[in-house]
């Protein structure tokens, strides 16, 4: 009797709700399947992006779980700490940039280079997590971003190296990008130095605060890391939880990074130096 009570509860709250609510209780921004097919077409007209920088030892910054609503103090921190970095070149920042409806609007501009304060306009890619697609956003990431499924590459002096962006949005690659991921991995891995590869969602953590995207399924999770082991990627970044975990599984080291978001209790970003091998420490905000 309680769980026929709760069930239509439940059903009478959906009902009386209207579809913005619906959309923030379960990402209606397309399907996964359909934003993959949306990020390969954009790269095709677009390219991928090659980075020439001038040393072997560089350095690069990582943020995530922003959910910019309003304040974007701490993004702007991140961002210029980066562009006054003399060995850092550009930042990945890997999900959940925004916080609600218009949020891309607010945050877009922080990351514009500013030459008051920063002394060089470093790229930063991203990628999405659940809460960019809440209220119909993919469309807003999609004009300022382009693609959420992509890889670049980093050129030094000797080496390069290659990093792999994925859409976790709906907490799954899909078919289609899983096939695509294994792909760029079988040709082209043994081309580079390291291989880095980011997300949203974490693979491991296994917990119900994200609600409805709480973590990987685990067949899609041992798939996944079957294929990072194989392939000798160094580091898989990932953020969603909002709580640090650093472990290495099958030598490859998996990093869910802490939330960076201006409310946060102990807000904290990443830096990572790829040299002979790729070392990172964490920066309180």
């Amino acid at each position: 009797m309680v769980k026929k009570i709760t069930y239509c509860l439940i059903a009478l709250v959906l009902t009386a709700c209207d579809m913005d609510f619906i959309g923030f209780i379960a990402p209606t921004s397309d399907t996964t399947e359909q934003r993959f097919e949306q990020s390969l077409t954009w790269n095709a007209e677009h390219g991928y992006t090659s980075l020439n920088v001038p040393i072997d030892n560089y350095k690069f910054y990582v943020g995530t779980d922003i959910h910019t609503a309003i304040s974007v103090k701490n993004i702007t921190t991140l961002v210029t700490a980066l562009r006054n970095d003399s060995n850092a070149y550009f930042g990945i920042l890997t999900g959940d940039l925004v916080n609600q409806k218009g949020g891309f609007h607010n945050l877009m501009p922080a990351l514009t280079f500013n030459p008051l304060t920063q002394e060089r306009n470093d790229t930063l890619f991203a990628t999405l997590g659940n809460h960019d697609l809440y209220f119909n956003q993919w469309e807003d990431y999609k004009s300022y971003w382009g693609t959420a499924s992509y890889w670049f590459e980093v050129k030094t002096p000797k080496y390069q190296d290659l990093f792999i962006s994925l859409d976790t949005g709906n907490g799954t690659l899909g078919g289609k990008q899983l096939k695509w991921l294994r792909t760029i991995l079988e040709s082209k891995r043994t081309n580079y130095r390291h291989c880095i590869v980011y997300t949203h969602t974490n693979l491991f953590k296994e917990e119900e605060s994200q609600f409805p995207t709480s973590n990987m399924t685990l067949e899609e999770t041992f798939e996944i890391t079957e294929l990072m082991s194989k392939h000798h990627v160094n580091l898989f970044l990932q953020g969603h939880d909002h709580n640090r975990e650093v472990l290495r599984y099958k030598d490859v080291l998996y990093v869910i990074v802490d939330a960076m978001l201006d409310d946060s209790k102990a807000p904290f970003y990443m830096i990572a130096t790829c040299g002979e091998t790729i070392d990172y420490k964490f920066i309180a905000l």
